[in-house]
């Protein structure tokens, strides 16, 4: 099964939001997850509206990707196979990074 844009933008979504509430997660990192997720949410909305990925700012995208690549390398190895919900959001913020790209080269 393929899925479409709008299911990766609700994992992410999603994922941030069960990060956020695990105590398992120390505060400190989920603070830069609060901002990532916010520039997410706008993005999300924009792409709803104009049914286009590139309506949001390249460095906004470029932080959010170090951030939730931070996250990933701190707690991938610690996290339980069943609650692995950094790997979750990595894969499917990439997966939108991918699909940013390719409508930016198909545009270009």
């Amino acid at each position: 099964m393929k899925r479409d844009i709008i299911s990766y933008f609700e994992g992410v979504l999603e994922n941030i939001d069960i990060i956020l509430k695990k105590s398992y997660y120390k505060d400190d990192d989920k603070q830069n997850l609060i901002s990532a997720r916010k520039i997410i949410e706008n993005w999300y909305n924009n792409y709803k509206e104009t049914d286009s990925l590139i309506g949001i700012d390249v460095n906004d995208l470029k932080n959010v990707g170090l951030e939730i690549t931070d996250f990933f390398d701190k707690h991938y190895e610690t996290e339980s196979l069943t609650e692995n919900y950094s790997e979750r959001l990595l894969y499917d913020f990439g997966k939108l990074e991918i699909f940013w790209k390719e409508e930016m080269l198909s545009r270009g």
